[in-house]
């Protein structure tokens, strides 16, 4: 048998070693640290136990261990500080209520919060690389086809061939409509791809037929049950267009697709929301002699109105929600009967100018994001008017409200805010929410809040 073919039956042993090493090491580390600072616990063996079954327990369900076959490294390194990030709070926790705190000193802790991520990230580039020089030159491979020829098919054909470092080698397309294609082999018919799997000991099968052809995918399906062969279904370009999900869950034995559901879902809804409040919450009390002062000004310049007024948005999941602003107009309009700010917009008062120009007027939802109604970063929140009008237009338009509205977003940060008097604007804007709920994670909501304050992308479009 060849060494590639062995090799390649190994990759879930691999894992478990991974999984194990990952923890010894990350034990190993702490202790050498420990020992580096000499402060060695009295405790040291119930520490080293708790935490070696901890990084198990915490790791295994981080999503670290998927096959790197279909994830970045961007990726991986974000579910990896994810990961570290969940151990140290859970250690914190478990020590804090058992009243042991004292068995790890402080130093320790913080040194080994900076060096463990550190050291797995490099770990990671340095299989990737070795796993990647091997699959290029053919090691570690394995062969794949595709059910379907069409745009989609074509599209994940030619992301296979030219990427080599993923390891998949792509054999051909079956398909009972096309006998040939001037990029891509064509195998055979569907009543072909059983046989061919079996004499080619083919590894993967993708289906690229579209939802409305359930009756060839399955006889794909029905084709291969006779097969060990893992199958795959590839969306077609209608599902792409409005998915944000793509997690596999389980009612016992039926396996689910999550289409459209938010990523930000348990441990990641309690990371993003510590993140909001520790910042949010910061922000407040840095920003509360400005808050002070633009409240005297606003309230020197329009007597007897609300300095803060409230306006009716559509929240998570498209619940109603209140946001606050300060009072920039001659008018309170409270969202169901709402009129977008224009160029030179008469109910706008001087003051109220320069506040709306610099995104002054948005502060007051640090309250909002401290009370959970907003986030600091996400799609902005429309008024509901504006948000009835285009439901109707927009296909997948209400799939931005799957995450709780930010006071910067993507968007904002492209440019696209303000007045939206066109729908090319509010569908560009649309597609930057979608693209940004898609690929969400900690790590990019630091960045784009940074982007904001850095770039002043605040001035964009603001009048």
């Amino acid at each position: 048998m060849p060494y590639k073919i062995r090799f390649r039956y190994y990759e879930p042993f691999l894992m478990t070693q991974l999984r194990l090493l990952d923890a010894f090491w990350g034990t190993a580390l702490f202790f050498s640290i420990d020992k580096y600072c000499h402060t060695i616990p009295s405790r040291a063996k119930e520490v080293v136990i708790v935490l070696f079954f901890l990084i198990l327990a915490v790791l295994h369900h981080s999503g670290i261990y998927r096959s790197w076959r279909f994830s970045s490294l961007r990726y991986e390194i974000s579910k990896i500080l994810l990961g570290c990030f969940t151990v140290y709070v859970a250690l914190f926790f478990l020590l804090y209520f058992l009243n042991i705190s004292h068995w790890v000193p402080r130093i320790v802790f913080l040194y080994w919060m900076i060096a463990w991520p550190l050291c797995l990230s490099i770990g990671r580039i340095g299989i990737r690389l070795i796993l990647r020089r091997l699959r290029k030159k053919g090691l570690n491979t394995k062969k794949a086809v595709i059910a379907g020829i069409n745009d989609t098919g074509k599209k994940l054909a030619h992301l296979i061939t030219e990427n080599l470092w993923v390891g998949t080698q792509f054999l051909g397309f079956f398909d009972d409509t096309v006998i040939s294609d001037d990029l891509f082999p064509v195998l055979g018919n569907l009543d072909q791809i059983a046989s061919f799997v079996s004499a080619h000991h083919v590894d993967m099968v993708y289906i690229s037929f579209s939802m409305n052809e359930q009756s060839k995918i399955h006889d794909v399906l029905r084709l291969l049950s006779d097969s060990t062969v893992s199958v795959f279904l590839v969306p077609d370009f209608f599902f792409m267009d409005v998915m944000i999900g793509g997690h596999l869950t389980y009612f016992e034995n039926l396996p689910v697709i999550g289409l459209q559901e938010s990523p930000v879902i348990g441990i990641h809804r309690f990371v993003k929301r510590l993140f909001d409040i520790l910042v949010s919450g910061a922000a407040l009390i840095i920003l509360t002699p400005l808050f002070m002062c633009i409240a005297a000004c606003v309230r020197m310049t329009v007597r007897g109105s609300p300095v803060i007024f409230k306006q009716w948005r559509y929240g998570l999941d498209g619940q109603p929600i209140q946001i606050y602003k300060f009072r920039t107009m001659t008018v309170c309009e409270d969202g169901y009967r709402f009129q977008q700010a224009t160029p030179n917009d008469r109910r706008i008062t001087p003051i109220g100018a320069f506040l709306r120009r610099n995104s002054l007027d948005e502060l007051p939802q640090l309250f909002n994001v401290l009370l959970g109604d907003m986030s600091l970063v996400g799609p902005r929140p429309h008024p509901v008017a504006m948000n009835e009008t285009y439901r109707r237009l927009l296909p997948g338009y209400m799939l931005r409200h799957k995450v709780k509205p930010g006071i910067t977003g993507l968007a904002q940060l492209h440019g696209f805010r303000g007045e939206t008097d066109t729908i090319d604007k509010i569908e560009t804007r649309l597609k930057y929410d979608i693209a940004y709920i898609r690929d969400w994670s900690l790590w990019n909501d630091v960045k784009i809040l940074f982007k904001t304050i850095w770039s002043g992308s605040w001035h964009t479009n603001a009048y």
